[in-house]
């Protein structure tokens, strides 16, 4: 039988200290189990289905777009590529000119947004021949004055370029607005629930859970200008831009 007194005082101590180790072990594994049990009884079962039930709200918030973004691109194409990157460049300098210094547009919002240079080949009774290169090349530019947009693209297209993609307007800080939008469907989503429980009768626990979905997007409006000239530039009417949020929020059941 084992005799914890007649064992030597460093084996008695490493004894002990198992011993307090285990105690400790247990100690905390019982805490652990508690918790969980606790946190069992609080959820009340918030994963089963039958147990929760759901409201959505909507919001919405109208607002004037207040920026524009512009693709402007230049096609260039020649003999061989040196002459064709160098036209390209001296045209493209000089769009890029004329937005930094006529129409004080920032460095920081002018992009380019694609540069590709490719081979051009002629097809003849089943044989390609090399009969020269194309350059295709883009600027994204941010624009924060609309009222400016038509003078951009004349003075774009007199300047070099010749073509322009699309026109894209935006509201350049919508976080507020969105805010402001997702208020109103935590209120509507809230006054379905109250009024939900007081017709059905049944009691609204914590709340759960909580989602939401966003939308609105820019319009885009595009204008075609030819190599051979530009049309007249277009008159860009902002309209209003409508940002919506939707949102989920699950209750338990009392």
């Amino acid at each position: 039988m084992f005799d914890y007194n007649k064992l030597p005082k460093p084996e008695q101590k490493i004894v002990f200290a198992t011993f307090i180790l285990l105690a400790l072990f247990l100690i905390f594994a019982g805490l652990n189990q508690l918790v969980d049990a606790w946190n069992n009884y609080r959820n009340a079962g918030a994963t089963n289905i039958y147990q929760t039930v759901s409201f959505t709200g909507e919001g919405k918030v109208k607002a004037a777009p207040d920026a524009a973004r512009v693709e402007i691109g230049l096609f260039t194409e020649g003999k061989d590529s040196i002459s064709v990157q160098n036209e390209n460049s001296q045209k493209m300098n000089a769009v890029i000119d004329f937005l930094k210094n006529k129409q004080n547009i920032a460095e920081a919002d002018i992009k380019t947004s694609n540069y590709s240079l490719s081979p051009k080949y002629d097809y003849v009774k089943g044989k390609s021949t090399l009969s020269g290169y194309v350059l295709n090349q883009n600027v994204s530019v941010t624009v924060h004055k609309l009222d400016k947009i038509g003078e951009i693209l004349d003075g774009a297209v007199d300047s070099g370029a010749n073509r322009i993609d699309s026109v894209s307007l935006f509201i350049e800080t919508p976080e507020a607005l969105r805010g402001k939008a997702r208020e109103e469907a935590v209120k509507m989503a809230k006054e379905k629930a109250q009024l939900a429980s007081k017709t059905a009768g049944f009691g609204l626990g914590r709340l759960v859970n909580f989602s939401e979905n966003f939308s609105g997007e820019p319009p885009v409006f595009f204008e075609a200008l030819g190599k051979g000239g530009a049309a007249p530039a277009p008159q860009i009417e902002p309209g209003s831009e409508e940002i919506k949020v939707s949102v989920t929020l699950i209750y338990l059941l009392k």
